[in-house]
């Protein structure tokens, strides 16, 4: 009789446990594919910080170790050169700058947005200069959902136009 107690104490022990760990097991569930809209949100959130003249938030919006491959230009790597290469651009005379998302998907924490952008500069004679053209970002998911820049990548259309200074 004590043998068969000591048994079923066991099975009961060894089913509980089985139980228990089978609820440790990490469940991963994939994230769901973000929106064209949330994708295109770091581009839109650059736009007005260039606009705003806030370099340190456009560089808020890539990563630490995220790379620019400007036109013409050298690869600037990591978000404090990213902050000093867009300070450069506010200096040199931004005043104006959108974008508009032509295509953009995720899988996983991995995204990508492909759109177009207008960049207004103002001269030193007060000219603006409208430079349009074409833009890709390599994305990621944050440790906080948002998606941030990991490489983005720009060219003009054409070189860009002078608008006189209205009188």
């Amino acid at each position: 009789m004590k043998s068969k107690i000591g048994l079923l104490l066991l099975i009961t022990l060894l089913v509980a446990s089985a139980i228990s760990f089978s609820g440790c097991q990490e469940k991963t569930t994939e994230p769901k594919p973000a929106t064209v809209e949330e994708l295109g949100q770091m581009n839109r959130d650059f736009a007005k910080a260039l606009v705003a003249k806030d370099a340190a938030a456009a560089a808020n919006l890539y990563a630490e170790d995220a790379s620019l491959l400007p036109p013409n230009e050298p690869m600037v790597t990591g978000r404090a050169n990213i902050q000093k290469y867009w300070q450069g651009g506010i200096d040199a005379g931004i005043v104006g700058a959108t974008v508009h998302t032509t295509a953009a998907a995720s899988d996983g924490n991995l995204g990508y947005e492909i759109g177009t952008f207008e960049l207004q500069l103002k001269d030193s004679a007060g000219n603006i200069i409208i430079d349009k053209g074409k833009y890709t970002e390599l994305l990621k998911r944050d440790s906080t959902g948002k998606w941030i820049s990991i490489y983005g990548m720009w060219n003009s259309d054409a070189a860009p136009e002078t608008a006189p200074v209205k009188q």
